[in-house]
């Protein structure tokens, strides 16, 4: 089926055996499997290896709790923690892979993420083997590959640690919106399931630092860019490099991306949702919030530096570089070495032609106009999208 997913022929296609769910935390998995409704015929096999995997986890998870719950919680860092933040589709993953090259950063792994809770010790050995056969390719949206690995970004493994997460989104489509402003704004959240949510995420962070060592952690999170002020609160050296794109391209490769994702995660019906008015809303939001909370916290420079993809795809080096300078990151010649020779192997990107339609290119201009002028982008289409 290569990239050409749609939403019917996602539902048409048989979704995989392992679901991230099967590596949550036993309440959250049984919150989601039992008090949810509308759960879809299509994914009962799914939810069967979940079950199972929940009942053969369930003891590992005690050990490493009583294992090394101490040394988590008693590791150093070794300097503040980078986040990477941005809209999703915005260059997020290609500046994490760029950065991750670089020796001195720890990055969070597809079997850390997908199996918070027993992330440790020799068991994860186990663990690679059967996931590793489960993994596609690659993300099947994208050329990006899909390995054990690759940097991964830490939003699966909070979802898998508490009932809230921006992947319930992918996961329970007739309710993307609740799930989508529980994850990303708290809404409708009580003061108690924040705390929950923030005592998690810290968990989470302090179980990769330990995991890394000496490394100094590199997390990038698309939901992140509405926490900030969260993250702060926990970490109060914590740095931030927020990427944009041009909205054109957000647009269009955030739409295309749904159908793909919702075939792997998807409990429920997913053909009837509305794409387009999630997306252009979506970026709205987050993208308010963003320039709102920027302002508002005033960060220095050493603490939030902003950069675009076209500067990261047309001079990575020169542009890594400048967020190294500005973020006060030590090791930027050893780090933009490792960088340069990750690049060689990466080949030529060709750029997908995308299209719109009208109304989409209306709505687009309408809602999004401040996006264009906040980062200086024009309202005519570049020449990878087109109307149809």
């Amino acid at each position: 089926m290569g990239q050409k997913w749609t939403l019917e022929s996602a539902y048409d296609e048989k979704a995989p055996g392992l679901h991230p769910f099967a590596g949550a935390r036993l309440r959250v998995f049984l919150k989601h499997a039992l008090l949810t409704s509308g759960l879809d015929p299509r994914t009962r096999y799914q939810r069967f290896i979940g079950w199972v995997a929940q009942g053969l986890r369930f003891p590992l998870v005690i050990i490493e709790k009583v294992k090394y719950g101490r040394r988590i919680q008693r590791a150093e860092f070794s300097g503040p923690p980078v986040f990477l933040i941005g809209h999703w589709r915005s260059g997020t993953t290609h500046l994490h892979n760029l950065m991750s090259r670089d020796p001195q950063f720890g990055f969070i792994k597809f079997t850390e993420t997908a199996m918070p809770l027993d992330m440790l010790g020799p068991k994860v050995r186990i663990a690679r083997k059967i996931i590793d056969r489960a993994l596609p390719e690659d993300r099947g949206f994208d050329k990006v590959r899909l390995t054990l690995d690759e940097p991964q970004e830490e939003e699966m493994g909070l979802g898998n640690l508490n009932p809230i997460g921006y992947y319930n989104i992918y996961c329970f489509p007739a309710q993307m919106e609740y799930h989508r402003d529980r994850a990303l704004f708290f809404d409708g959240c009580t003061g108690a399931e924040k705390a929950r949510f923030r005592k998690n995420y810290d968990l989470l962070i302090r179980k990769l630092n330990y995991a890394k060592g000496d490394k100094r952690l590199l997390l990038k999170n698309p939901p992140s860019t509405t926490r900030m002020e969260m993250i702060l609160e926990m970490y109060p050296d914590a740095k931030f490099v927020h990427i944009v794109r041009n909205p054109w391209e957000v647009y269009c490769s955030t739409r295309s991306h749904f159908g793909r994702v919702f075939n792997a995660f998807a409990w429920q019906d997913f053909r009837k949702v509305d794409i387009r008015q999630y997306t252009l809303t979506t970026y709205e939001k987050l993208m308010r919030r963003y320039l709102e909370d920027r302002d508002r916290l005033q960060l220095p420079e050493s603490q939030l530096v902003e950069t675009t993809y076209e500067a990261i795809t047309e001079n990575p080096e020169k542009e890594i570089g400048r967020i190294y300078d500005a973020l006060g990151i030590d090791g930027k010649a050893s780090g933009l070495s490792a960088i340069s020779e990750y690049l060689k192997g990466l080949g030529n990107y060709k750029r997908n032609v995308h299209h719109v339609d009208e109304g989409e290119a209306e709505e687009i201009r309408k809602r999004w106009g401040f996006s264009f002028e906040a980062w200086g982008y024009k309202k005519d289409l570049p020449e990878s999208v087109a109307v149809r």
